[in-house]
């Protein structure tokens, strides 16, 4: 592993426990867990980070980038686009590294569990924070 891709790495586990306890200090987050190639062990180096957030208040959050300045400064916001019931707000850090939140209710999590959402949990999902039990319930079903 090369000195770079381990500087991205650990990047990537900054951001990841910079969000992680960003949202255990807010009221309304119901869950929040890592998915995609750093959740499955795989990450490459142009991977990015994928964060599902279950917040009681979407709108908020879809609005509101306090999530990424808790791991940056300065984020810049590349992309917010929703995908049926979630919403994507992509950041670039300023290292470089690309964390995308994908924003959704705890519908998106309820049983019988929507075939994409499946797969997203399949894949890979590393619980981060699930104080309401939302997805720890739903990888138990699948």
């Amino acid at each position: 592993m090369s000195a770079r891709f381990k500087g991205r790495r650990l990047c990537a586990e900054a951001a990841i426990s910079g969000i992680t306890a960003w949202a255990q200090v807010q009221t309304d987050v119901q869950g929040l867990a890592l998915v995609g190639s750093y959740a499955y062990g795989r990450p490459r180096m142009a991977s990015d980070v994928d964060i599902v957030l279950v917040p009681a208040d979407k709108d908020r959050h879809i609005s509101g980038m306090e999530w990424a300045r808790s791991i940056d400064r300065r984020p810049r916001l590349i992309r917010c686009q929703d995908w049926g019931p979630l919403t994507e707000r992509r950041v670039r850090l300023s290292s470089g590294l690309v964390v995308e939140l994908g924003v959704v209710t705890e519908e998106w999590l309820s049983t019988p569990l929507d075939p994409g959402t499946a797969k997203v949990l399949r894949d890979g999902c590393r619980i981060l924070h699930d104080p309401e039990s939302l997805f720890d319930g739903a990888l138990r079903m699948l």
